[in-house]
């Protein structure tokens, strides 16, 4: 989360002489809020990051290409945003459900498990009669 402090810092020292520099924003701003979403945009950062290099070296069409390639990925991520979502939460459910359905089962299966392991494990046992017993 580091990096999402120097962003602006970045941003500011390229915006000044720069052109298109619009473009990264609004990039960085879809990085921001996709990557709290939890979606894993580190490639698209990397990327984002060589074209802010290529702008100070004032290589201009390499760094709009990049920004372009990023953007254009970033809004695919965005487009599936409400899937991930929803496979978040179906995941999530689906933990909290089978956390909660262990205690049942095992006061339901424990003492049935335990009582037949016991049975098996004494099969072989004889109970002999010794002597009178009042």
């Amino acid at each position: 989360m580091r990096w999402l402090a120097l962003l602006p810092l970045a941003l500011l020292a390229c915006a000044a002489a720069q052109p298109g520099v619009e473009r990264v924003v609004e990039a960085f701003k879809l990085v921001e809020r996709l990557s709290s979403e939890g979606v894993d945009v580190s490639g698209q950062i990397a990327k984002l990051n060589r074209a802010l290099e290529l702008y100070a070296e004032n290589r201009t069409s390499e760094a709009d290409a990049l920004v372009t390639e990023a953007l254009r990925q970033l809004e695919a991520l965005e487009q599936q945003l409400p899937q991930l979502r929803a496979a978040k939460w179906a995941s999530l459910g689906a933990t909290v459900a089978t956390l909660a359905a262990v205690p049942p089962f095992f006061y339901y299966f424990f003492p049935r498990l335990y009582a037949l392991a016991w049975a098996r494990a004494r099969k072989r046992w004889v109970v002999r009669k010794r002597g009178n017993r009042r």
